[in-house]
């Protein structure tokens, strides 16, 4: 008796907290935690002032690995796991199967619909998001729909069950066969309405006086590249979908989409709860071309201000705003670009590292200890912060793998500007043990390298001499945006630690859901009702 009196009172919570209508996941691709408060003053009222106001702001949230890229953020975001457990370790890896890399959300057996090109889709996303949950909790009554410029960003927000992802080829809106096998008209009708072409030709101004960008130094700072021929300083002509890339029109261009999708695919309309993932990718083309103390960043973020304000508008009139839970943050952050650093500060230790200095030392290391092989050589990929060996040279020489790997640890160690180096049997011992560090977080055994590395803070792994990067386990790349509002979210700033895979347990919490197989987030409970 007392259980099912228990029973009946939760079932009577719970009808009693409604679920949202509509869940709207939003990821920036390359916000630092900080540009929100330094571009706050000029914030207009309906963008990300709205969670200021009305909703939750988590202060110190950051990622707790070591490869801060696209692909692994976005894939934490909604399997609330890295990617020890959901297999997503960088944008790429090498695979030791096939013996050449792969990208995260490459898939042969598919092909795209509505252009050429490589097939995507989330296979290679191990585990399920909040969405997967949501489509199986609801016998697929519930629509998931992810939308960015990039297809990484797209696909791994929306997880294995999305009813379609969609991302930019060029001038169109994309999908793959994994999704659906044609284009709804809809998405045919907004490519041929010509609305990211009607960009091209026109020029990128700044939206405020010059005056108010100086808090940033000057403009063309050293360090920043001149990306499809926009040049280093305002105004910019773009010119082409390459120069779009890297302004902030491009997240115009997927707000628009969105916006369609919402009303084509019906979302938020019925007490089905729904999920909407938007990645804006506009601020990661700025950022790496024009660097995070450019004019270009203030000016993007305070564009993306505005476009989230006309996005909320218009969720307020087609599905209420108290029927939707909005959750923002980012997939990492960002280095300041040493030329900056070096500018207010002459005597500077930040520097720009060629990745190839250290392929060498460790080909070198490895041939002087086991002699010259046949190409491809000692090291079959590099790409930083990870190192694949020849494994199969290794095992005709009866070479232990370990031993190997000792070796080109001392060598990568040995080259300045390096902080750490752990060998990949380090990690798979580290992992064993439960240990919590930002590599070990990144460290798949079925994917990562045989070497991983991390340069001191604010050296950069750079072979182009300009532009900002990101990808390290320094705080600067793992700090980002954590801003909630809606249904069930207390107003409030937390001044505690959140982390970024806090997001899908608590969305989960709201939707009635489990959480994620793997998840290793919790449930922001000081923030819900």
């Amino acid at each position: 008796m007392a259980a099912g009196v228990l029973a009946l009172a939760s079932d009577a919570a719970a009808q009693s907290r409604p679920r949202p209508r509509l869940v709207v996941v939003i990821a920036v691709d390359q916000l630092r935690a900080d540009y929100i408060e330094w571009f706050r003053p000029y914030f207009g009222a309906g963008g990300f002032k709205v969670f200021f106001q009305r909703g939750a702001t988590f202060a110190r949230a950051r990622y707790a690995h070591a490869t801060t890229s696209t692909c692994p953020g976005h894939a934490v975001i909604l399997t609330g796991s890295y990617g020890e457990v959901n297999g997503i370790i960088a944008n790429e890896w090498f695979d030791t199967r096939t013996g050449r890399s792969t990208y995260c959300a490459e898939d042969t057996t598919v092909t795209l619909v509505g252009s050429g090109g490589p097939g995507r889709s989330p296979r290679k996303l191990f585990g399920a998001t909040v969405g997967d949950l949501l489509r199986t909790a609801t016998a697929g009554r519930s629509r998931v729909v992810t939308v960015s410029a990039k297809d990484r960003s797209a696909i791994m927000l929306g997880g294995q069950l999305a009813d379609a992802a969609y991302w930019m080829v060029d001038t169109l809106f994309v999908t793959s066969t994994y999704y659906r096998s044609d284009l709804p008209a809809w998405v045919r009708q907004f490519n041929a309405s010509r609305t990211i072409s009607r960009y091209f030709g026109t020029t990128w101004e700044r939206l405020l006086p010059a005056a108010a960008y100086q808090v940033m130094g000057p403009d063309a700072a050293p360090g920043a590249r001149d990306a499809a021929g926009m040049g280093r300083a305002f105004p910019h002509r773009i010119a082409g979908v390459d120069a779009l890339h890297s302004t902030p029109f491009l997240n115009d261009v997927v707000a628009d989409f969105a916006m369609r999708a919402v009303e084509a695919e019906g979302l938020g309309r019925d007490t089905v709860p729904d999920l909407l993932g938007v990645g804006f990718s506009a601020s990661d083309g700025v950022g790496h071309t024009f660097g995070p103390e450019s004019h270009e960043v203030m000016d993007a973020a305070v564009r993306l201000d505005r476009t989230l304000e006309r996005l909320f508008g218009f969720l307020d009139r087609t599905v209420g705003l108290s029927n939707v839970v909005v959750v923002l943050t980012a997939d990492h952050g960002v280095a300041p670009m040493p030329e900056t650093l070096t500018r207010i500060r002459p005597g500077s230790t930040a520097r720009r590292l060629d990745p190839a200095i250290i392929d060498n030392v460790v080909r070198k290391a490895l041939s002087e200890r086991y002699g010259q092989i046949d190409a491809p050589g000692w090291v079959v990929y590099h790409e930083p912060p990870q190192i694949y060996l020849n494994l199969a040279a290794l095992a005709t020489l009866n070479i232990p793998v370990e031993d190997a790997e000792r070796v080109a640890q001392a060598a990568v160690q040995s080259v300045p500007g390096v902080h750490e180096a752990l060998t990949g049997s380090e990690l798979t011992r580290m992992r064993a043990a439960g240990t919590e560090s930002g590599p070990v977080r990144s460290f798949h055994p079925s994917r990562s390298g045989n070497l991983y590395y991390m340069l001191e803070p604010y050296w950069l792994p750079d072979a182009s001499g300009s532009g900002a990067e990101h990808g390290s386990g320094w705080r600067y790349d793992q700090e980002v945006p954590l801003l909630w509002f809606g249904r069930g979210i207390l107003p409030g700033m937390h001044w505690g630690p959140a982390d970024i895979a806090d997001i899908a347990p608590t969305l989960s919490a709201l939707l009635w859901l489990l959480s994620p197989g793997g998840s290793q987030g919790r449930v922001l409970t000081e923030m819900l009702r």
